[in-house]
């Protein structure tokens, strides 16, 4: 009887939740929201491909890039006078050094009395009919004659002048009573007849500029132009060190006349490659990594599906904000901005 009783409570309860579950609404389900994640935003920009210019941009000045060095020609000997110092403005003709003349003189004069021996000897050998005679007397005189011509062009040479108008841009440290060799430099100076647009590399940022390459100027907001390398000249600088350097100044034709400004310098820019078809991205969109072995390379963040996917790029001319790639995408692809 009571197993009875107990199987009949079993059954009560069975149906009491199988009428729970038959339920059509939704008061007792228990709900459990998934979690996603926020959108991220990206700022992106498109490669494209197109032309990419390499330049390089040197301080340049309108002034006078060709220089002499001046120096004693004829004979060497003691300094006697130095007229000039560094920055100095010379006319032509101005006396720039003297050298001493006290023993050319005297030579001149020893000379003088010797070639006028010669003569007196000739002269009087020819009167007498010497034959053989006169004629030697006739060559010593003329070897002397040459060495007395030769004296008198020294003493000529003994002074040192301005061979155009111009300016000491550079002075060694010469003083009176100084010996001075013959074709040793004394200073050198500018042609101030011959004025152009000069760009001057010291830091040797230019490798391959030629005859005749373009170049675009600018000086500040007041004048703009472009024009051509015409020549270039190699000058050698020492550092406050003692070190010597080269530098390399650039002369430049403008295509029109330019009246430059008499303050503030003119910006050249060279350029010096230029690529047309090729696929360019932004120069903050490239990113370098270095691996365990010290190798470099580059990648660019792609914006693919809303899924950023690094990828491995070569990288070619790079010109500001512009980079070259040469290899890893190939035009249209989003990429990921800092």
């Amino acid at each position: 009887m009571k197993r009875f009783f107990s199987v009949l409570a079993a059954a009560a309860i069975m149906s009491s939740l199988m009428v729970s579950c038959g339920k059509t609404d939704n008061e007792g389900d228990i709900y459990i929201p998934i979690r996603t994640g926020n959108a991220v935003n990206y700022k992106t920009e498109t490669c494209y491909v197109g032309t990419i210019l390499e330049q390089v941009t040197i301080q340049g000045d309108v002034t006078a890039p060709y220089t002499t060095d001046l120096c004693f020609t004829l004979t060497g000997g003691k300094l006697a006078q130095m007229n000039v110092r560094q920055d100095q403005e010379v006319s032509k003709g101005d006396v720039i050094a003297v050298l001493d003349d006290s023993q050319l003189e005297d030579d001149i004069v020893i000379q003088e009395l010797t070639l006028n021996s010669a003569k007196t000897a000739y002269q009087n050998l020819r009167r007498s009919g010497g034959g053989n005679e006169t004629e030697f007397a006739r060559i010593s005189m003329e070897i002397e004659q040459i060495k007395y011509d030769e004296l008198v062009e020294k003493r000529d040479g003994l002074v040192l002048t301005a061979p155009f108008d111009g300016r000491i841009v550079s002075i060694k440290n010469f003083y009176p009573g100084s010996n001075i060799d013959r074709y040793e430099t004394l200073c050198t100076i500018s042609d101030s007849s011959r004025i152009y647009l000069t760009a001057t590399d010291y830091a040797s940022q230019l490798s391959n500029v030629e005859f005749g390459t373009r170049v675009d100027f600018k000086q500040g907001e007041i004048l703009s132009g472009t024009g051509k390398v015409v020549d270039t000249i190699t000058n050698e600088f020492r550092g406050r060190e003692g070190e010597s350097f080269t530098a390399v100044s650039y002369v430049i034709q403008p295509d029109e006349d330019v009246d430059f400004s008499e303050l503030g310098g003119v910006d050249v820019t060279f350029t010096t490659l230029r690529r047309d078809e090729a696929v360019i991205a932004p120069t903050d969109a490239v990113y370098q990594a270095t691996d365990n072995g010290g190798y470099t390379s580059s990648y660019v963040n792609v914006l693919m599906n809303g899924i950023k996917v690094q990828t491995p790029v070569t990288v070619g001319v790079v010109s500001g904000d512009k980079t070259e790639i040469l290899s890893g995408l190939s035009g249209g692809e989003r990429l990921i901005l800092p």
